[in-house]
């Protein structure tokens, strides 16, 4: 039966995009799928410790890509671990293609996982072979005729070991028009046999997706998927913009730029000698207040930890065009949440603290 979502206005859907790695590409569009950076767990929770402390209400918390959470499982049971005193009455959820799903089903019943998104998009290996660029079931490659009977194989087990655990499992399809649309009432049907409770379908032809959605009806209760206004954490996109920033505060009023020319943030974090700290001056505006010179590698096991406390004791963000987990980690635990840019420093600075074109930095 076709039905909908209601969704509370006052309470915000949380993706926490913790997967690094891929386990399978998606053939001509459908791999957009694949688009901001990966948290690490640490990153992840101080994101939602920061919406909860500044007043949010949230529904849901997904975890989800970039690459497949299931495709390094200990990043994924690391950061279910460190949210279980953050999940509160949220409903905890995670999207996977469910590579490994089956193995892992009772552990992430154990850690509160209510609902798994299976993104299924064939039952047929025929389908599966124009569908997918590459399926990688092991760590090692697997030939395509292989792994795509391997994948289905392991979906339709991963439904029925999710569902004996106590998880929700909805089925999303991506439609593709002239590859996969003729599966679709087959999908529905397997995978209502299986278990599932319900599936999503997100295509671009109107008219097309309706006749589909009465199709797969008859098996499943069906919906269009479409994205929720969830609130994306900073740091994984490449434009500020698009990204809910952090704030700065009493103890922490400054920001760290990791920069070459002091222009633009166009250095790696590991590879910086100094960073500027920019923050406000007494008339409010911000500007850049002071060079510092960083640790250096210097076979320090603590280099990031005396980063954080001896050099960004004060600052509340880090601005670099990337850096490793282990730091990424150890700044989010110091409470300086780490965004990956390469933007203008002083347009950046000026939407970090709130301001806008009237409001520049006159030296």
């Amino acid at each position: 039966m076709y039905d909908g979502r209601h969704t509370d206005s006052m309470r915000m859907d949380v993706k926490l995009p913790i997967a690094p790695r891929a386990n399978f590409r998606l053939s001509r569009e459908l791999d957009e799928r694949v688009t901001v950076n990966a948290l690490v767990p640490a990153e992840a929770v101080a994101w939602v410790q920061a919406l909860r402390k500044g007043g949010k209400g949230i529904q849901t918390i997904e975890l989800c890509g970039p690459g497949d959470v299931l495709a390094s499982v200990s990043p994924t049971l690391n950061c279910l671990e460190l949210l279980q005193d953050e999940i509160q009455d949220a409903e905890l959820s995670l999207t996977t293609i469910g590579l490994g799903a089956a193995q892992i089903a009772p552990d992430l019943a154990g850690y509160g996982v209510k609902k798994v998104n299976l993104l299924v998009d064939t039952v047929r290996a025929e389908t599966a072979l124009k569908l997918y660029k590459w399926i990688r079931p092991a760590k090692k490659n697997v030939p395509m005729a292989q792994a795509s009977g391997i994948l289905i194989r392991e979906q339709s087990e991963a439904v029925q070991s999710l569902k004996k655990a106590g998880i929700r499992v909805v089925i999303r399809t991506a439609l593709l028009a002239g590859v996969n649309d003729g599966d679709i009432a087959i999908l529905a049907g397997k995978m209502a046999e299986f278990g599932a409770d319900a599936m999503e379908i997100c295509g671009e032809d109107d008219l097309e997706l309706e006749q589909l959605l009465v199709r797969a009806a008859t098996y499943l209760p069906v919906t269009v998927y479409q994205a929720p206004s969830e609130m994306i954490p900073p740091g994984i996109s490449r434009s500020s913009a698009d990204s809910i920033i952090p704030q700065p505060g009493k103890d922490r009023p400054n920001v760290a730029v990791v920069s070459s020319n002091g222009m633009d943030v166009d250095m790696h974090l590991g590879q910086a000698s100094q960073v500027l700290i920019y923050g406000p001056r007494e008339d409010g505006l911000a500007c850049l207040l002071r060079a510092r010179q960083t640790p250096g590698s210097c076979g320090d096991s603590n280099r990031w930890k005396i980063l954080a406390e001896e050099c960004l004791h004060d600052c509340f963000a880090l601005l670099a065009t990337h850096a490793g987990d282990a730091p990424r980690k150890e700044l989010a635990e110091q409470g300086i949440q780490v965004i990956l840019t390469e933007e203008n420093v002083e347009g950046l600075v000026d939407v970090l603290y709130g301001g806008g074109k009237k409001k520049k930095c006159r030296k």
